[in-house]
């Protein structure tokens, strides 16, 4: 998800990094107004210069760490300079308003025409006689020393090959045979001829040089202490310009954040352009304190004392993404849960899971300073998160299944108790005995209704229902009645295909909707037996198994009956 995001500087990139779940109303609000303003600010921008923009952002060097007790080194120098005509440039093209919103401020113009003084190219620094006027001179010198050098040792070259036919052709030693290398060198020792170094290379051969005379050897002292005094000169200077740089730590640690928040918010907007974002609406809590302002929600808090949260067309967009590469359709979520508690029921493959990662993915990403796929989300400012059972973690170490689940449900038990959360529950108690379920789950889901300010969302084959004005209960539309039969009765469902196929027909016939259990119209309790047909499960087994699920359907309306005559009779 967060590889979407793509800020252009290493300083964005650090605070792509640094997204967490935050809980505070009022940082939240600055991130969405971040996110708006970057938007604003491109909206107004052509595309020449916005092209400009984002290159400057992609040029931008991470700056070295300040030593205030050592100076800079020539790459150090060489990167600020670079951050600071990038950084420059950058805030030439914000307009004011702009530039006061995220802070975008040059204030440095002597320290860049300090350090530019040798070049005004970004991509090159050198010490120059711009930084230190007396490197002038003393660079003279040297290239003059360096011109007698070359011109000396070419002369003693020439001599050597006039005298002994040794062509040196600028090399510092030529490798010749025993006999020759010392007959040269007696000749040098006479005075005919320069003279001649030589050391052994290996049984038949000698390593030649020249030996300097007293001429190149003072143009290469010459040179030597000259460059001795250029080094001392650039070393100056080198102080000089860290002075001026430490001088500025602190306005280029604030040009360092305002690039930081400046391209991660611009990242954030091409992210909300390119996936159809929206900003969230925040509530207050349930306790009346304002958790946030959203864009339309300045005063508005749930009614009564209990949290909301509601969506319209929200998207989990990783499996959004995964039904446009199979070439399904994908229904986006509508939901509201006024209430402490929602108990949410369905089919296998009915889509209770992804109503819950869809819940948590935008609840995550507005409480990370992030807009969210939906055309309206709202809902408080939860002081913590929570997901028990299949839609996150299912095991811990030394635990069942049913025991970690049971160590999740007391750790959100003890979070409810100090401050308002969101905690959803996916399939919870699924594996052990139906009775223990059911009982338990009716009393977890009547105890978490009692905590104010925190919603609690069930996804849940088990039946409970939650106290009186204490919550809500959904199902998922499922299947299609009518479609469901047809494509059954017409044999379509039966025959060989591929799990592709098969999933693409059980998609065409499910409802992915939450509706209020009372308004579920033509929906049993469960798909599954249906979903098993379609599935290719043979039909003998799938018809036996309805056969029982009506005789135990009739078994309990019976005793149903029974038990209201004898309530009756009593």
């Amino acid at each position: 998800m967060l590889s979407h995001i793509a800020p252009l500087s290493p300083y964005g990139r650090d605070r792509v990094a640094e997204i967490g779940l935050v809980t505070d109303a009022g940082i939240l609000k600055s991130l969405y107004d971040d996110i708006e303003a970057a938007g604003a600010f491109l909206a107004k921008l052509d595309e020449v210069r916005r092209d400009r923009l984002f290159w400057h952002f992609g040029k931008l060097p991470r700056i070295p760490q300040l030593n205030v007790a050592a100076p800079c080194g020539l790459m150090e120098l060489f990167l600020f300079k670079k951050f600071l005509l990038h950084y420059r440039n950058i805030c030439d093209l914000v307009s004011e308003e702009f530039r006061d919103h995220f802070g975008i401020v040059f204030e440095s113009s002597d320290l860049l025409e300090a350090l530019s003084a040798g070049s005004r190219d970004a991509e090159s620094f050198a010490i120059s006689e711009g930084h230190e006027p007396g490197l002038g001179p003393i660079r003279a010198r040297i290239a003059e020393a360096d011109q007698t050098v070359a011109q000396r040792r070419q002369t003693l070259e020439a001599a050597c090959q006039e005298a002994y036919g040794f062509d040196f052709a600028g090399r510092e030693f030529i490798v010749i045979s025993v006999d020759r290398a010392l007959a040269a060198i007696e000749k040098g020792r006479r005075g005919e001829a320069p003279s001649l170094a030589a050391e052994p290379y290996d049984a038949h051969s000698m390593i030649v040089r020249i030996i300097p005379d007293a001429v190149l050897l003072g143009a290469e002292e010459d040179r030597r202490r000259a460059r001795e005094e250029e080094r001392l000169l650039e070393q100056t200077a080198i102080a000089r310009l860290s002075g001026l740089v430490a001088a500025s730590g602190g306005a280029l640690a604030r040009y360092c954040s305002a690039v930081k928040r400046f391209d991660y918010a611009l990242a954030q907007w091409k992210f909300v352009r390119q996936y159809r974002l929206v900003r969230p609406a925040l509530l207050k809590n349930a306790a009346g304190d304002v958790h946030a302002t959203g864009a339309d929600r300045s005063d508005r808090a749930p009614a009564g004392n209990a949290a909301s949260l509601s969506c319209r067309g929200a998207r989990f967009m990783p499996l959004e993404e995964e039904c446009v590469s199979r070439g399904v359709p994908y229904e986006p979520l509508d939901f509201t849960l006024d209430r402490p508690v929602g108990i949410l029921s369905g089919s296998n493959m009915g889509g209770k899971t992804c109503v819950l990662q869809t819940l948590v993915f935008l609840q995550v990403l507005a409480q990370c300073g992030m807009f969210v796929p939906a055309s309206h989300f709202e809902t408080p400012v939860f002081q913590w998160l929570d997901v028990v059972g299949e839609a996150g973690e299912t095991a811990g170490r030394g635990l069942s299944a049913y025991g970690f689940e049971i160590r999740r449900l007391i750790d959100v038990l003890k979070a409810a108790r100090d401050a308002p959360g969101l905690a959803v529950f996916d399939e919870f108690a699924r594996t052990t005995s139906a009775g223990e379920a059911e009982a338990l789950m009716q009393a977890i889901v009547e105890h978490l209704a009692s905590f104010s300010g925190t919603l609690c969302i069930f996804a849940t084959h088990i039946q409970c229902s939650p106290a009186q004005g204490k919550g809500r209960a959904f199902r998922m539309a499922g299947f299609d009645a009518g479609q469901a039969r047809a494509t059954l009765n017409s044999g379509k469902a039966k025959g060989e295909e591929t799990l592709e196929a098969l999933l693409a027909r059980i998609n065409s016939l499910m409802r992915y909707r939450v509706v209020p259990r009372d308004e579920s119209g033509e929906v049993s309790d469960s798909d599954a037996l249906a979903v098993a047909r379609l599935l290719g499960l043979d039909a003998t087994l799938v018809d036996r198994a309805e056969e029982l699920l009506n005789l135990g359907a009739r078994r309990d309306a019976h005793d149903k009956r029974r038990m209201a005559r004898s309530n009756e009779e009593h």
